[in-house]
């Protein structure tokens, strides 16, 4: 009885690295392919991530404004819920009235000052994003310098463009710079 269980104990060490014939191999099982596939992967997540940032570096003006909201709320007394209930507010506030002032104004120049004063703090947000991301990758402190500098034409000129985007009547598109009349619908 000994003797058997020395024999299984040496045998199934044995055993289980001769036995691998019945194994199959699929595409997706190989080193190379987890690796491609985690590379992928990760080039979506980062894709994703810079997309959301620059999204969100278009809303400079309103999250300064929603977080001096709150702020000011919080040392008024009121609490968290109520301090976040402002901070939303505010933000939603500041959006649409500027987008409400940029489609109701016919002076070019009252435009351009509102296009200015959101796409200013998203400039200024997008040259430090960018400096950051570029400091990662680039070791030249003049390249950085110049991806900054681009990064923050970019997002401020989409922190423009989406002041300036007027949904019209029957849910179109609407132009708003109009030469002299001031009209803002397009002709069907």
């Amino acid at each position: 009885m000994r003797l058997d269980f020395i024999i299984f104990w040496f045998y199934t060490p044995k055993c289980a690295v001769v036995v691998v014939e019945g194994a199959v191999a699929t595409l997706l099982s190989g080193t190379t392919t987890v690796l491609a596939l985690g590379l992928a992967l990760n080039l979506v997540g980062l894709g994703l991530l810079f997309w959301l940032t620059v999204t969100l570096a278009v809303y400079a003006l309103p999250f300064f404004v929603a977080v001096s909201a709150a702020a000011m709320a919080l040392d008024h007394g009121s609490g968290i819920i109520a301090a976040l209930t402002v901070a939303i507010v505010s933000a939603a506030l500041t959006l649409a009235v500027a987008q409400f002032a940029h489609s109701m104004t016919r002076l070019i120049t009252v435009r351009g000052v509102i296009g200015a004063v959101f796409a200013f703090p998203a400039g200024i947000a997008g040259f430090h994003l960018m400096l950051a991301l570029s400091r990662i990758s680039v070791s030249s402190p003049f390249w950085c310098e110049a991806f900054a500098y681009v990064g923050a034409t970019i997002i401020a000129g989409k922190a423009w463009m989406q002041v300036t985007f007027v949904i019209g009547p029957g849910g179109e598109p609407a132009m708003t710079n109009s030469a002299s009349t001031g009209s803002d619908r397009r002709s069907a």
